[in-house]
């Protein structure tokens, strides 16, 4: 039976639906909705805290799937990329609703996938950094230090084009390989601060020490600048699945820089496992792309991630 999903903007289908991708996504709403959205799909859906941000925010992360497979997915390490957010939450809900229906999507067996994979999905790794996007400096905490700070001559306001996280640390420039020859602002800053040592901050440390809990066989990280791939492909199937992503999204690989402290730059040095950037968004700049555009960044990655899900399972059949 294939499945197929009209989104109402009143929230009404066959029930109420909880995700809602065309608003953005404060760090409260995310986690009543995995709180939801676990209560309603509890066979396959579990929801865990995997540490706190600088200013004391809880970091969610949901437990979906019932396979021995695993596969870390995480998303919105830059504040102002919080539309990420939304594309995970929507598949969360799309996935989930048509595994309890025995449905396919887009030809994948929804319950073949996630009877045999596990994601791990972390929607929002910087909470900090989106509430300050949102709400504006004086929501943070640490306010009087983030006015101070470099904010690269942004448009006013400048917290819509916010980067970093509430101390002024580029996450995705944090982590402990490469760190030490990244370019870097000296001092902390909207965006391009590294940190004053690796994994200094609680967000980077979070999704660093979940990763290696995990043991992922495959990492996915979702940013927003400009449909292309940033690929990690140590081995002749991690290219395979690295081409059928960039067939189906249309999406263009980019070379890889050299190490410079990134998530991905971790995964590379303590799993050696495939790995995606995927930028959603079809244009580059400092501002949240704007969510009533939500389905011109879900229509063409829509099928990310059940197309690694399937690469991983078929390693389990020699394919």
């Amino acid at each position: 039976m294939a499945f197929t999903h009209t989104f109402h903007a009143n929230c009404q289908d066959a029930y109420d639906r909880i995700v809602n991708p065309f608003v953005a996504y404060s760090h409260e709403k995310v986690k009543s909705d995995i709180n939801a959205l676990t209560q309603r799909y509890p066979m396959i859906l579990s929801g865990e805290t995997i540490g706190s941000s600088f200013e004391g925010r809880d970091i969610p992360a949901v437990r979906f799937g019932r396979g021995n497979h695993k596969i870390l997915v995480c998303g919105t390490l830059h504040a102002r990329e919080h539309i990420a957010t939304n594309y995970l939450m929507y598949f969360i809900e799309q996935y989930a609703e048509a595994y309890a229906s025995h449905d396919s999507i887009g030809g994948y067996d929804v319950n073949h996938l996630l009877d045999n994979v596990t994601l791990y999905i972390v929607p929002m790794v910087n909470p900090d950094g989106v509430n300050i996007v949102q709400r504006g400096f004086e929501a943070s905490c640490n306010c009087d230090s983030l006015r101070k700070m470099k904010l690269k001559n942004y448009e006013e306001p400048a917290h819509r084009s916010w980067k970093a996280n509430a101390r002024g640390v580029d996450i995705n420039r944090n982590f402990d390989y490469g760190w030490d020859d990244c370019p870097t602002d000296s001092l902390p800053a909207s965006m391009s601060f590294k940190g004053f040592f690796p994994i200094s901050e609680p967000e980077s440390k979070a999704l660093a020490d979940y990763a290696k809990r995990i043991k992922p066989e495959a990492v996915l990280a979702f940013h927003t600048q400009g449909e292309q791939f940033f690929f990690s492909t140590p081995d002749a199937k991690a290219c395979e699945i690295a081409t059928k992503l960039v067939e189906s999204t249309g999406f263009e690989p980019q070379p890889i820089d050299p190490p410079y402290g990134s998530f991905q730059d971790f995964v590379n040095l303590h799993f050696g496992v495939f790995y995606a950037c995927v930028e959603l968004c079809p244009y580059i700049g400092p501002r949240p792309y704007p969510e009533k555009d939500f389905f011109t960044v879900w229509q063409p990655a829509q099928y990310v991630i059940p197309i690694v899900a399937t690469e991983i399972i078929n390693q389990d059949n020699g394919k």
